[in-house]
């Protein structure tokens, strides 16, 4: 036997035991997947038929579906019904931040949270605010403070509200706040409301308690009006604080950049005749800064400017209108009876000019302003600030006036010990000194 036929049997020897392993593998592969799936197999009640019966149920190793759930639910009527998602939160709030005295204040504010939701649906309509309560104050003891002093029972009082403190506590405190410091508390009878006010003045640990009707607003004061509420019945942002006294001369702002003196003079003589009209203009350019006076002739149509109408009849209303379009004037019966002849006047507003709402206000008079600039109402180089004290400048007026009367002798330098000239040297004013700069224009 050659060498060659020797390598091959060999070759085929270990080829059969290789399939020999691989086939016992296999079956010992399958008889352990034969025993697994005997031990899940379930015996299952046997059912009659005409050919079989079948006494087992195979299931599956895997379930990938979520098991169908049975149509009847049992439910306990017994058992105390869930709180519902509000109780549930405060439980869990006063779980976060518990009483001073643990358990049992917060099983009190519980049972107290579940009697104002039964009771809280129909609230009472005799009820009364109660401010200025202690910070140890809790629904419990309010309740018993006003059974205690008043002439009611427990069951008058229906409803016993007062919010939990929402701000973070001071860390300098020693007691934590139970409440924000006021209760709104609703009586079964009108008799016991008016028991419970009658406990005002009345002190609660310490503090005196203030009891009102919780529908009464009496002794609140009311809001003033200005006088420009009251005749245009708006107030607020555009209403302007009046700092000068009715006069001719009145100031204008919030004016658009493109708004032109004709523009003013057109929108304003409205009111009335206009005597001088200055407009704030930038010096390159020529537009208008924002603001400008306005002088009238009289009185009444400054006022009228300020509070941003005047009074008009439909027939000029409709005249201002057609002017406003552009239209042609006519004096033709026809366009004359167009125009109503009602007499009743209505507001013409004037607070507005080309979108924007205009801020006016009465300016300081031209006489006012001339006798504060150069008249006697000058004021002094020491009230021009508070840089010198009054004092000072009085002594610094002396030493002027002394040196005008009476002139320095002469003083030879060379006698004048060190640091003397500098020590008697002139001092310059502190006060305000006026700009004497010059203005330069580029073109």
């Amino acid at each position: 036997m050659s060498e060659h036929t020797r390598e091959d049997s060999q070759e085929e020897v270990e080829v059969i035991q290789k399939s020999e392993r691989r086939g016992k593998k296999e079956k010992r592969d399958r008889k352990e997947r034969s025993k697994s799936k005997k031990s899940k197999v379930e015996v299952t009640e046997p059912t009659t038929s005409d050919d079989t019966t079948k006494n087992v149920a195979e299931t599956p190793a895997k379930k990938r579906k979520r098991e169908a759930l049975p149509e009847e639910i049992e439910i306990d009527v017994s058992l105390p019904e869930p709180a519902s998602k509000k109780a549930a939160r405060k439980l869990k709030k006063a779980k976060l931040n518990p009483a001073p005295d643990g358990e049992a204040k917060a099983g009190a504010k519980a049972a107290d949270d579940a009697e104002d939701k039964d009771k809280s649906a129909k609230r009472s309509e005799f009820g009364v605010w109660i401010g200025n309560l202690p910070w140890s104050a809790t629904k419990e003891s309010l309740r018993n403070f006003l059974v205690e002093n008043a002439e009611m029972k427990t069951e008058h009082i229906t409803r016993v509200h007062m919010p939990p403190p929402t701000k973070p506590v001071n860390p300098n405190w020693t007691t934590k706040p139970l409440n924000k410091g006021f209760a709104y508390v609703d009586f079964a009878t009108e008799l016991a409301m008016y028991s419970a006010i009658a406990l005002t003045e009345t002190k609660m640990d310490g503090r005196a308690l203030l009891i009102k009707n919780a529908k009464s607003f009496e002794g609140r004061p009311d809001k003033p009006k200005t006088e420009e509420e009251q005749d245009t019945g708006r107030g607020g942002k555009g209403a302007a604080k009046q700092t000068h006294p009715p006069n001719k001369r009145v100031f204008v702002g919030n004016l658009a950049f493109d708004v032109t003196k004709e523009d003013l003079q057109a929108h304003y003589s409205q009111c009335g005749p206009i005597d001088l009209l200055h407009v704030a203009a930038f010096e390159d350019s020529g537009k208008c800064k924002g603001y400008a006076w306005v002088t009238f002739s009289d009185v009444e149509s400054a006022t009228s400017a300020v509070k941003g109408f005047v009074l008009k009849t439909e027939a000029e209303i409709q005249r201002d209108k057609k002017s406003q379009a552009g239209a042609p004037s006519d004096d033709d019966q026809d366009e004359q009876e167009d125009v109503p002849r009602s007499n009743k006047k209505r507001k013409w507003l004037l607070n507005r000019l080309n979108g924007r709402a205009l801020r006016c206000e009465f300016a300081e008079d031209a006489t006012t302003r001339y006798n504060k600039r150069y008249g006697k109402d000058k004021p002094q180089p020491h009230d021009a600030g508070d840089a010198v004290h009054h004092d000072r400048w009085n002594t610094f007026s002396k030493r002027a006036g002394k040196r005008e009367s009476q002139p320095r002798p002469k003083v030879d330098a060379r006698t004048i010990p060190s640091g003397a000239a500098h020590a008697s040297a002139p001092r310059a004013s502190q006060a305000i000194v006026a700009p004497q700069g010059k203005k330069t224009t580029f073109e």
